[in-house]
């Protein structure tokens, strides 16, 4: 019983809102009709569901991956059991450990969406590709879109269209309808709801948190993923001021978003861009917003180096950086060492070791170039009054962060 993901909006992994991607689980179908699995299959299909269980149970203590996928399957959707999330994910990963795709993919859909199990997109990426490398196309699409809209790889990167393309040899529709939609172009201007917000969000409630700049044209920048499905949001300034803003052009594919405000002059400094590439092992440093929701809403500064001037997979329109960053950097700009901004800060990566499931790398993250970000600037309406721009010269990192700070505002999106 394979039931197709259905994405209805998937968000990248520095930024901290909940991935809304439903889960969904995958029952193993008999092989034979005279062997005991398939007893309990019987039973299953009749609708005898506390036999099945009876007769699956300890198959699964046994070790068998069809029998401990079917009994995720009754605890995931409570099939004669009271449904109970963690206990189908424990049966889950000891299926998807013991190598059976279907149960790879599920226990990747559960982390994506935080499922029975902790939300970790690192995992998720990690399950969803072991489910994807034997070939199950539901797990090649799921990955596809998970690698894009999660972990901000490209949309044209081979990474992402590998994936897709094995899933549309395969026939599935929705991988061939994301080939066929990589002809259009994914600028898109958006029209705001007209919500109008005087002050900040209840930041008791529900929101998520990001973090955007000023351009000298009188705009803001931040990831797309950020202020996905939405048009209107909130900036904040180093002093808690509020302003609010609407999402004037989008860039699906490069993960960028500009923002407008009715006042320009409400925005603070505009952010120098650099006008040559940045060179590998060249400094660099980040200020934003990580997770305010334990740090707080001062600006945080990390640094690192230019790691590789091409991002994941070779990307050619990202960096790699050793920048260290959490959920909430998004959007934020990665600065040379003369206050200019050098790209946009977009993801991080996770990896493993053996049969471990994989982990945040603190030391390998990614941003998208400034030329990609000056392309895109291109299609913007020219506004009367333009931003004062920071001055772009040498500093002490101290210096540059308290020349800098103050122009580096919170995008709050309301739930």
């Amino acid at each position: 019983m394979q039931v197709k993901p259905d994405i209805r909006s998937a968000l990248r992994f520095l930024s901290p809102l909940p991935l809304l991607l439903a889960a969904f689980a995958a029952a193993a179908t008999p092989a034979s009709p005279d062997d005991l699995f398939t007893r309990g299959w019987i039973a299953f299909d009749a609708g005898h569901y506390e036999q099945a269980h009876q007769i699956w149970l300890p198959l699964a203590q046994q070790g068998d991956s069809n029998a401990q996928i079917n009994l995720g399957f009754m605890y995931d959707y409570g099939y004669g059991l009271d449904r109970d999330a963690r206990k189908a994910a424990d049966w889950y990963r000891l299926s998807a450990e013991g190598g059976l795709a279907a149960a790879q993919f599920n226990l990747g859909l559960m982390y994506t969406e935080g499922h029975g199990v902790e939300q970790n997109p690192v995992k998720a990426s990690y399950w969803l590709q072991q489910a994807a490398e034997q070939g199950q196309a539901d797990a090649q699409f799921a990955l596809a879109l998970h690698l894009r809209d999660v972990m901000a790889v490209p949309q044209q990167s081979e990474a992402v269209q590998r994936w897709l393309r094995q899933a549309a040899a395969q026939g599935h529709g929705e991988a061939l309808d994301a080939l066929a939609a990589n002809r259009e172009s994914n600028l898109q201007p958006s029209a705001s709801h007209g919500t109008d917000w005087d002050s900040v969000p209840d930041r008791q409630g529900r929101f998520s948190a990001g973090t955007a700049w000023p351009i000298a044209s009188g705009y803001a920048v931040t990831n797309n993923h950020v202020v996905a499905n939405v048009d209107q949001v909130s900036l904040i300034d180093v002093s808690g001021e509020a302003v609010s803003a609407s999402v004037v052009l989008r860039d699906e594919v490069h993960d960028l978003a500009v923002l407008g405000v009715d006042e320009s002059r409400s925005l603070p400094p505009a952010l120098p861009l650099a006008s040559i590439n940045t060179r590998l092992g060249s400094s660099v440093f980040t200020i934003g917003y990580p997770r305010i929701d334990i740090m707080g809403t001062d600006p945080k500064l990390t640094e690192g180096i230019i790691s590789s001037v091409n991002g994941f997979m070779d990307d050619p329109g990202s960096y790699q950086l050793s920048v260290p960053i959490q959920p909430g950097n998004s959007g934020g700009p990665l600065l040379n060492m003369e206050g200019e901004v050098v790209g946009v800060v977009a993801s991080m990566l996770g990896g493993s070791s053996g049969d471990s499931e994989p982990q945040v790398l603190p030391n390998v993250s990614y941003a998208i170039k400034v030329d990609v970000l000056r392309r895109m600037l291109r299609l913007l309406p020219q506004q009367q009054a333009v931003l004062e721009e920071l001055p772009g010269t040498s500093a002490s990192l101290a210096d540059l962060a308290e020349r800098i700070q103050g122009s580096v505002l919170i995008v709050m999106v309301a739930d």
